[in-house]
């Protein structure tokens, strides 16, 4: 005579139920995650473009002049200024002469500043925060920093539209998929 035991365990089902659930909790972590990580990214650019901003207001302070350099600068870096160049990245090894050039000479950012900063995502190309910071001249002594963003806030967004506003270069946000800009005044 066989006896019939009772068996334990879990179902099929049972199982399946439980695997999909698991599955669900773990794509609204990874989701919670990627937004936590895109914010602290724009955090960062944030305060690097203030340190930027603070920088060039000490360094035209001290040496009196405008700067120079970018996109079409072809001598190097005088100790001073850049001889020729407008606008462009920021990153020192871009160019022969560059912003960043200016505001290391006197110390005005740490080294690394730009390199340190998240990388320009909507770009693609380039590393370590070189593709994520462009300054241009608009006009007289006015000046545009923009600045790359993951998930740029409606103010970011209106802060680049006034930028342009002002008379001051669209190439960054249309070309170089830059999403926030701030206009500086120097003497």
């Amino acid at each position: 005579m066989w006896v019939k035991q009772k068996q334990t365990g879990f179902t099929i089902v049972e199982l399946l139920i439980v695997i999909v659930v698991i599955g669900i909790l773990a794509a609204i972590t990874i989701v919670a995650f990627n937004g936590i990580q895109a914010r602290a990214n724009d955090t960062r650019m944030k305060s690097i473009a203030s340190q930027l901003e603070k920088a060039l207001y000490m360094w035209n302070a001290d040496t009196n002049v405008l700067p120079k350099g970018g996109w079409s600068s072809t001598v190097a870096f005088n100790g001073i200024n850049c001889a020729d160049g407008t606008g462009g990245w920021i990153y020192k090894s871009a160019y022969t002469c560059g912003l960043e050039d200016l505001l290391l000479s006197k110390n005005y950012i740490p080294a690394g500043l730009i390199t340190g900063a998240p990388n320009n995502k909507g770009y693609g190309t380039g590393t370590n925060g070189n593709r994520s910071f462009m300054f241009y001249p608009c006009s007289g002594n006015q000046f545009a920093l923009y600045w790359s963003l993951e998930s740029p806030s409606a103010s970011d967004s209106a802060s680049i539209t006034a930028v342009e506003a002002a008379g001051c270069t669209a190439a960054p946000r249309v070309t170089y998929a830059m999403k926030a800009a701030k206009l500086i005044t120097l003497n």
